[in-house]
């Protein structure tokens, strides 16, 4: 049986092009109430923003990442995509680029959902470390670190739309986490003690297959029935670069999409024998 143990993950499978959508979250459980309307989501949803920033202010922490290349783990390849702006001023056909380019390796599916009828199936692919150069409120020259992330591949299984979120998070091994950033990484129940969750960030890496993403009120998007998208989620506080595969996995946590039961884990692909 392969434990997924301090293995060197499967090759990168990320294709070109910018993210289309990118959300943050700070790593805390929210308690949210079923939701009946995707209006009423949204402003859940920009709530939720706004209490991040003001965590985030309250802790005097503003990483900023001024340069960026990619230390992969053992058994890697580079698969980093350029990062751009959700909302500058392209369409949602032109930001999705091309679908139909061949779907990457993945994990054995995991569906989620929410209390308004809103389904989301998830299947991680790959994962490594980014290097980059950030600066924080605490030190002026820049401090180099390494960001652990995950690929998982999103998909919408219904036949209607869905309002396009991140359902994943990066849990990684504390004792990896920079000692001043620790007690910024949450441990959740389901979630072994040694694990947990720090501020990471999603964004929309590529269309694997369906329509482009439908654009909505505010600057929403949705992913139109049957689709699928490539996702990247990143740490955004430094780990250690001995980071290995057994220290590093996704999870599904947040109370939206499991109500009050444990989180879940969304397994890596197994590595092929022979």
């Amino acid at each position: 049986m392969d434990t997924g143990q301090d293995k060197p993950f499967p090759p990168s499978a990320t294709g070109t092009g910018g993210p289309i959508g990118v959300h943050d979250t700070s790593g805390i459980q929210v308690r949210l109430r079923p939701r009946g309307a995707d209006r009423r989501r949204r402003e859940r949803r920009r709530s939720g923003r706004r209490a991040g920033v003001v965590a985030a202010c309250a802790m005097a922490v503003a990483a900023v990442l001024i340069g960026t290349g990619v230390l992969l783990m053992p058994g890697l390849r580079d698969g980093n995509p350029r990062a751009e702006s959700p909302r500058g001023g392209q369409s949602a056909a032109s930001e999705a680029g091309r679908a139909g380019a061949a779907r990457p390796r993945a994990g054995s599916p995991v569906d989620v959902g929410t209390a308004d009828g809103s389904r989301y199936r998830l299947q991680a692919v790959t994962g490594g470390l980014e290097n980059a150069a950030v600066t924080t409120q605490q030190s002026s020259p820049p401090a180099k670190g390494s960001f652990p992330y995950i690929d998982y591949i999103l998909s919408n299984p219904t036949k209607d739309r869905v309002l396009l979120d991140f359902p994943g998070d990066v849990f990684v091994r504390r004792s990896l986490v920079a000692a001043r950033d620790r007690g910024r990484c949450v441990w959740q129940a389901g979630v072994p003690e040694s694990m947990c969750t720090p501020p990471t960030k999603s964004e929309v890496v590529r269309r694997l297959s369906g329509g482009a993403l439908i654009p909505g009120d505010g600057g929403d998007r949705y992913l139109p029935p049957g689709s699928s998208y490539l996702v990247r989620v990143t740490v955004e506080v430094p780990v250690d670069r001995r980071l290995r595969r057994g220290d590093l996995r996704l999870y599904v946590w947040k109370q939206l999409y499991m109500a009050d039961r444990p989180a879940r884990l969304v397994p890596f692909p197994t590595r092929s024998r022979g």
